[in-house]
């Protein structure tokens, strides 16, 4: 029923690691599968994290997350509760600072010639970390976790601009981090067009493993043009 308080407690985490993944990935099931009904209510975050026996610091950053793929709806002064499936739509939080637009056109620069400089100072030990992950984002994709694969890709992004070697790259990146990790998550409300974003980590991980600088840079911008236009955004 609309409004009724759902009950968490039994609800497990493997392992307990990586606490909130493991509490995000449970609820995503949980919706997804219609164990949680459109508009029911989650208990606190103090009531969360006691039933699951976490911090409320892990609780809060799963359920941002959750908030952001547009799978719970936060109402102030009510609670969380669960989207309906019909009206979910990602949450854009930096309303006040820029446009969604304008995150994907820095992109296209910033991430582009980080790619760039990657593919030219990339060793073996990178090359397998980066694919590490994009093995990972395939295995989400296969589960249907998509909870899972919007924290590869950030890994993924994150690991580029390390592996670019600039520190001035990097400093500029890191005060807008949330923002472009929030521009990646976006187009991942559409379910059925998944597989898009796991084949284009996957070119862009050819491009800089093979050492080649044009071809990281252009597969980067590709995924970022491509990333733009399933938000709705033509670059």
């Amino acid at each position: 029923m609309t409004g009724d308080l759902v009950n968490l407690s039994g609800l497990e985490l493997a392992d307990r690691t990586p606490v909130p993944r493991g509490i995000v990935e449970q609820i995503q099931r949980l919706i997804l599968k219609g164990g949680l009904k459109a508009g029911q209510r989650l208990p606190s975050q103090r009531e969360l994290a006691e039933q699951l026996g976490v911090s409320r610091p892990s609780v809060r950053e799963a359920l941002t997350v959750l908030e952001t793929m547009g799978l719970l709806t936060v109402r102030a002064g009510s609670g969380v509760f669960v989207a309906n499936s019909n009206a979910r739509s990602p949450l854009w939080r930096y309303s006040d600072r820029c446009t969604p637009a304008d995150v994907y056109e820095a992109r296209l620069g910033l991430e582009g010639y980080a790619a760039r400089l990657a593919a030219t100072r990339i060793d073996e030990t990178a090359k397998e970390r980066l694919k590490r992950c994009t093995d990972a984002m395939h295995e989400a994709l296969k589960a249907g976790d998509v909870i899972g694969l919007a924290i590869k890709d950030t890994e993924f992004h994150d690991m580029i601009f390390e592996l670019s070697g600039n520190p001035v790259l990097a400093a500029m990146y890191r005060p807008v981090r949330e923002m472009l990790v929030e521009s990646q998550r976006l187009p991942m409300t559409q379910f059925d067009r998944l597989n898009e974003t796991v084949r284009e980590h996957d070119a862009i991980l050819e491009g800089i493993a093979s050492q080649n600088p044009e071809t990281a840079e252009n597969a980067m911008q590709n995924h970022i043009r491509s990333a733009a236009g399933r938000y709705g955004i033509l670059l």
